[in-house]
């Protein structure tokens, strides 16, 4: 019978890190528990140590909790344990500590970057508050989107100073721009039909007498939901008479769809 292959340190760090250093059957984190890496499918059964089958799990976990008496000749043995459980904790705080510096080193690197593409853009330095708000975005949102952001951002709000550089009150609009770009970026992305429900809700505004801008917007979206299509939403836009036929009408197709 072959030899059962251990798990590497590169592959147990692997899937600590993929379980964010907690146990996946009880919550559980280091450095409060010592983790190990559980087989879902058992070795013994075919489980292979592929990353797929592979979970992290705690101590008690993984092993099951056992209580017995000491006997004499057992205490050494458990001496040995408490040395090895307390190796484990370090070993695993220093994986803890090296994942931690390289999710710090990738969201520098994040920085760096959209802080080169502004200065650049708008041929200044972003000073240190900047730069908290741009960590800020980095962390809030994400980074293409961010980025995507900047570029909108410079191209719609810097002026010319007339001597090669752009005035300080467009470069603070500007930046002060992207976290809401980024906003209406990420909700155009989340939900892609926006952009032509507000659309819609202009065209109704520009016929009715009376119009309830949010209300309008929150029937135009759950209709849609309901399974209305953007074109018939259009085209009831430009029919509907007033307010009141408006809501009733949508009100009306949302309660016959809105639950199947």
């Amino acid at each position: 019978m072959a030899a059962r292959k251990g798990l590497t340190k590169k592959v147990r760090f692997e899937v600590f890190k993929r379980d964010s250093f907690k146990c996946q059957y009880c919550g559980k984190s280091a450095p409060d528990v010592v983790l190990h890496v559980d087989h879902i499918k058992p070795v013994a059964e075919g489980g292979t140590n592929h990353m797929t089958n592979l979970i992290t799990a705690c101590f008690d976990c993984n092993m099951g909790k056992k209580h017995r008496l000491l006997d004499d000749n057992s205490v050494l043995e458990k001496q040995k344990q408490q040395l090895e459980e307390l190796n484990e904790r370090r070993l695993q705080l220093e994986m803890m500590m090296e994942w931690r510096e390289g999710l710090i080193q990738i969201d520098n690197d994040k920085l760096a970057i959209a802080q080169e593409k502004f200065e650049e853009a708008a041929l200044c330095t972003v000073n240190e508050n900047g730069l908290k708000k741009l960590r800020t975005m980095i962390k809030k949102f994400p980074f293409d989107i961010v980025l995507d952001s900047i570029d909108v951002s410079v191209n719609q709000y810097l002026k010319s100073d007339g001597e090669g550089y752009y005035t300080s009150e467009s470069i603070e609009k500007a930046f002060n721009t992207i976290g809401k770009i980024c906003t209406n970026k990420l909700k155009d992305r989340e939900k892609p039909y926006l952009k032509d429900l507000y659309y819609i809700r202009g065209i109704l505004r520009n016929r009715l007498t009376y119009f309830d801008d949010h209300k309008a917007f929150a029937l135009l979206e759950r209709a849609y939901l309901a399974g209305a299509s953007i074109e018939s939403l259009r085209e009831f836009s430009k029919e509907v008479r007033n307010w009141t036929d408006f809501r009733i009408e949508l009100e009306d197709f949302i309660e016959r769809h809105e639950d199947e």
